[in-house]
């Protein structure tokens, strides 16, 4: 029996590195939706580990010739998803966790503005800037850097304003751009039946973290857009609730238990699914193999 290599600090180094990156693709394919496509390559790692262990050569010489035909086409399949999440690490790298923290009145000038433009029937829809880029993501409009008030929401999505039918873009308590235009929601299973603005709301939501938010102009009813999910609000308690569970993620105060206990609180599952992943990988290819 080949015995097993003792392990250094650079093998723990490697088996750490390597489970952040199986973590990360599986947080990507569960939020891109794409759990089959995440199946079937993991089924295609495991026949290949399997084929290298058996000693099984053209097994194992087909499939490096295939998996990089596959890398490929990965990249042009997930290009959009690639690039967001390249962007998010660029996000995080140049500014970490400091983000700033919403302006005081940020929900209350929302939830009365909104719930007037409900009552009024006045169509709007409105950006709530997170974490991620949104400058390419954006088209035409006026750039503005305002102050946001109540009274600056309803003069931009007047009926008579050139902003009416665009989109506000807020950042910071400021609103930065109006009248823009977002891209639209290809998934025709969820805007059947749906105006451009939760089209455009939902488009928006699967290509960023940003939050929208849209008042119809037929119906009157207030709907939130998020992680390419779109949801009609029952009562403005919902929507005020939304709002700040938003606020709350995207600008977290301190926790009290510091960054670990926040940390190990979220996707335990996939955590303790990439450090399965990687010690397997260590031990199938450097543990008990050719020295």
């Amino acid at each position: 029996m080949t015995p097993l290599k003792s392990l250094a600090l650079p093998d723990v180094l490697d088996i750490a590195f390597v489970a952040v990156l199986v973590y990360a693709l599986l947080i990507w394919f569960k939020k891109t939706k794409t759990a089959f496509v995440a199946m079937g390559l993991l089924m295609l790692a495991l026949v290949y580990t399997i084929a290298r262990i058996m000693g099984m050569f053209m097994t194992v010489w087909i499939f490096q010739g295939f998996f990089a035909v596959l890398i490929i086409a990965i990249i042009v399949i997930f290009q959009e998803e690639l690039r967001h999440v390249f962007e998010r690490i660029a996000v995080w790298s140049l500014h970490g966790r400091g983000y700033e923290q919403p302006a005081p009145r940020l929900v209350e000038v929302l939830m009365t503005s909104l719930a007037e433009f409900a009552q009024e029937k006045i169509g709007a829809l409105i950006v709530l800037h997170g974490r991620d880029p949104l400058d390419r993501h954006l088209d035409g409009g006026w750039d503005l850097n305002g102050e946001l008030s109540e009274a600056l929401l309803e003069s931009i999505l007047d009926s008579h304003s050139l902003g009416h039918d665009g989109a506000v873009v807020i950042e910071n308590g400021r609103v930065t751009k109006f009248g823009v235009h977002l891209p639209l929601s290809k998934e025709f299973s969820k805007i059947n039946n749906l105006g451009t603005r939760h089209t455009a709301a939902l488009g928006m939501s699967e290509r960023s973290d940003a939050l929208c938010l849209v008042v119809s102009e037929e119906r009157g009813t207030i709907s939130v857009a998020r992680d390419g999910r779109l949801a009609q609000m029952p009562d403005l308690r919902s929507l005020q609730a939304e709002i700040e569970r938003f606020l709350a993620e995207k600008a977290p105060r301190p926790a009290k238990g510091g960054f670990l206990l926040d940390f190990f609180k979220h996707n335990l599952r996939e955590k303790g699914i990439a450090l399965t992943v990687s010690i397997l990988l260590w031990l199938f290819f450097i543990g008990i193999g050719p020295r």
